[in-house]
């Protein structure tokens, strides 16, 4: 699509009056290829992010594609807005992560023509907050690889390792199918992102895909019906729901609890990943690794994960 065009459709989409203003967001972003039909849990987060700046200009009557001069000024209000009923006051992280979203969305319409600049680029930003709770530290997770590894069912190891080398969260380890994975190339795929498997955790998936008499999926709860009908082409077919993902691994690794290999949540185990991971490629590649679409999003939260303290420390 020429430029003039692509200007024009953009126009109508920023200003059509059918359209709620917290639609726009999700119609602009997938029409300038900044998320996809498929949406990752960073795409929502990334829509999230941009619905108060579409809600403000609609109270205010503001075209978001010719910003009034003191645009900064302006900005304040969507910037600081708490969208959570009895809440004030939003985190500096949250206040950081919209004047980001925004000007990821201003950066893509300068480059499509609909805009002159970035109004957002020189944006002051706040200063991160850290969260309280320490991560495991390298140390003590490879005393919990080592010892899932010794153990004869693989779907520990294999659920552990898609979430720390990866960086699974636990919705897309529950929705995981076989048919995303293809394990001839080395390959996953999650919405419209492709990463590649390493060669330990392809070895543990072959393992799981093989089958074996012996194999005892521990995810398999009696209690709970066993396997879910529905979820059979899933590669952990005996979680029936997302928090069992959660439950699941803080009890498989509880073995170490207390001691250097305690038990993790996806979460911790996510983030030490992000901070431990020696990844090879240039930055676009190494975002895909961990199911990033967006480059400057994983840049962000790979700092802010190596910001965070150790629970050993």
């Amino acid at each position: 699509m020429k430029t003039a065009e692509q200007a024009k459709v953009l126009t109508a989409l920023f200003r059509d009056p059918r359209t709620p203003p917290a639609e726009r967001p999700l119609l602009i972003a997938r029409h300038l290829g900044l998320v996809g039909d498929s949406l990752t849990k960073q795409d929502i987060a990334f829509l999230s992010n941009l619905r108060p700046f579409f809600e403000h200009a609609e109270e205010t009557g503001t075209d978001l594609l010719h910003p009034p001069e003191d645009f900064h000024g302006w900005l304040a209000v969507p910037l600081t807005l708490s969208r959570k009923a009895g809440v004030s006051r939003i985190s500096n992280n949250t206040y950081n992560a919209r004047a980001t979203a925004l000007s990821r969305l201003y950066a893509a319409l300068r480059q499509q023509g609909a805009v002159r600049y970035n109004p957002v680029h020189d944006l002051p930003r706040r200063k991160p907050e850290q969260s309280g709770t320490k991560l495991p530290g390298a140390g003590e997770l490879q005393v919990l690889r080592d010892a899932l590894g010794r153990k004869r069912e693989p779907h520990t190891l294999a659920l552990f390792l898609l979430i720390y080398r990866l960086g699974f969260t636990a919705q897309a380890v529950f929705e995981l199918r076989w048919d995303a994975l293809d394990l001839t190339a080395g390959t996953v795929r999650r919405g419209e992102v492709l990463s590649r498997l390493p060669a330990d955790m392809r070895g543990v998936l072959l393992r799981l895909r093989t089958p074996d008499p012996l194999l005892v999926d521990p995810t398999v709860r009696p209690r709970r019906g066993g396997e879910s009908p529905n979820r059979q082409d899933h590669v952990f077919p005996g979680l029936h729901e997302v928090d069992e993902v959660r439950e699941f691994l803080w009890q498989a690794t509880g073995f170490g609890r207390g001691t250097a290999g305690g038990a993790v949540v996806p979460s911790t185990l996510r983030l030490a990943g992000l901070r431990d991971a020696q990844l090879e490629g240039d930055l676009g590649e190494q975002a895909r690794q961990f199911g990033y679409r967006d480059v400057v999003a994983f840049h962000k939260a790979r700092e802010n994960a190596r910001a965070r303290q150790s629970r050993l420390t």
